[in-house]
């Protein structure tokens, strides 16, 4: 079975959907979305498995308002 979905486009989004499909090098708007999609759950996965060993610069930097990453410090005696 398939299924279709149609994407409302201004301009905008418009233009960063054509970049994504030049840079993922797809022939497809449906197959640059679906590498975009496994490049940012591989790299939230990633970023959360070594968040707690950077430093908190580096994890200010690493982070963004797509993709934002925390870390969380815990301070007590045994």
């Amino acid at each position: 079975m398939t299924s279709s979905m149609t994407l409302e486009l201004p301009d905008d989004r418009h233009d960063r959907l054509r970049r994504l499909v030049e840079a993922t090098g797809e022939r497809t708007k449906a197959g640059a979305l679906d590498v975009a999609v496994k490049h940012y759950l591989a790299d939230l996965r990633n970023k959360e498995a070594v968040v707690d060993d950077l430093p908190a610069d580096v994890v200010d930097e690493l982070s963004t308002p797509y993709l934002p990453i925390e870390r969380s410090t815990s301070v007590g005696r045994e």
